[in-house]
C-alpha cells in the first residue's frame, strides 16, 4: 500500500470537503506526506497511535501506511472531515478508529504514541494526550525551530532532531520526542 492512493483521495475530495487548496498531487505529497513520513523514524512499529486534530488525516494516515502494525486513533472534531478519514481508512484497508469529537470529551483511549501536525503549543498538546497515554507512551511532535522545549507534568523530553524535508536545507523541521511516565 502506498501513500499515492491516499493522495488521490485527497485530490478527489479536496474541494467538496475543503480539505486543502493544493491541487497538485506532487506538491501535496511534498508538503504533507513527506513531513508526516519523517516522523516514522521515531515511532514504534506497533501500538496505538493517537493523531489529535487529524484534519484530512495528516500525519495519521501516512504514518499508518508506513507502519501497518500500528492501530490508528484519529480524532477530528469536524464531522465531514472525520467521515472523509473513515472513507480513506476503509478504502486503504487501514486499522484505525476515527472519532468526530473533541479529544477532551473522550474517555481514555489507551495510547502508546501521540502525534499531531503543525504543533504550535507543545504544552497544550501534551496535556491533551495525558489522559489517554499509557505508561511509557511517547509523543512525536513537529515543532517550530524557535520554540524551546516545554515541561508538562508526567512528560519528559527524551530527544530532539532537526531534519531537512525533501533534502532541502531551507526546509528544516524540528522533531521533539517526549516520554510519559
Amino acid at each position: 500500500m502506498s501513500s499515492e492512493a491516499y493522495v488521490q483521495e485527497v485530490m478527489k475530495f479536496r474541494r467538496a470537503l475543503n480539505l486543502t487548496s493544493i491541487s497538485d498531487a506532487r506538491l501535496f505529497h511534498d508538503r504533507f506526506i513527506r513531513p508526516s513520513e519523517a516522523l516514522a523514524e521515531w515511532i514504534p512499529d506497533s501500538g496505538r497511535m493517537l493523531d489529535i486534530g487529524s484534519g484530512m488525516g495528516v500525519p495519521g494516515i501516512p504514518l499508518l501506511i508506513a507502519k501497518p502494525g500500528l492501530v490508528g486513533v484519529l480524532v477530528e472534531r469536524r464531522k465531514k472531515r472525520a467521515e472523509f478519514i473513515r472513507h480513506v481508512v476503509r478504502k486503504l484497508g487501514l486499522t484505525a478508529e476515527v472519532y468526530d469529537a473533541d479529544i477532551n470529551d473522550l474517555p481514555c483511549l489507551n495510547i502508546d504514541v501521540c502525534v499531531a501536525r503543525a504543533v504550535t503549543d507543545e504544552g497544550v498538546l501534551l496535556q491533551m494526550c495525558t489522559p489517554h497515554a499509557n505508561e511509557g507512551a511517547i509523543a512525536v511532535l513537529p515543532v517550530p525551530l524557535s520554540h524551546a522545549p516545554v515541561q508538562v507534568n508526567g512528560w519528559e523530553m527524551v530527544s530532539e532532531h532537526s531534519i531537512a524535508i525533501n533534502g532541502d536545507q531551507n526546509d528544516i523541521q524540528r522533531i521533539r520526542c517526549y516520554r510519559y511516565s
